[in-house]
């Protein structure tokens, strides 16, 4: 038997019929990342998604290994505005959030922007 390597729209047609009954396909990225200067990512999200610390968790395992030093930068683009970097002023000033690990000192941390209004204290 021969392996013929299938169209892009037929691999998941196949994909999404092995699946088991009531089972979800796997979500398709709907973030952007914008760009990146040295360890530091800038990444825009869906306005629906901006308040879920679930969606967050989800592009943070997407975009950090768990054994590296990662540093990210969220934000939502209500006006449309390219994403490219450096950010436009229209996309800088819509932070949502910010996630960071440091290997070599141990810590992680993740914090909301003050602007969603999600945390009293310890936001940015």
């Amino acid at each position: 038997m021969r392996f013929t390597p299938c169209k892009t729209w037929m691999c998941a047609a196949l994909i999404a019929c092995a699946l088991p009954a009531g089972a979800a396909a796997p979500a398709a990225n709907d973030w952007t990342l914008a760009g990146s200067l040295g360890l530091m990512q800038f990444i825009v999200v869906p306005e629906a998604s901006a308040r879920d610390r679930d969606y967050y968790t989800r592009v943070i395992e997407q975009r950090c290994g768990k054994e590296e030093t990662c540093f990210l930068r969220f934000f939502t683009n209500s006006t449309g505005a390219p994403p490219t970097v450096p950010l436009p002023d229209a996309i800088l000033a819509e932070p949502t959030a910010m996630f960071q690990r440091s290997v070599k000192q141990l810590r992680e941390q993740f914090q909301w922007s003050c602007r969603l209004q999600l945390a009293e204290a310890n936001c940015f």
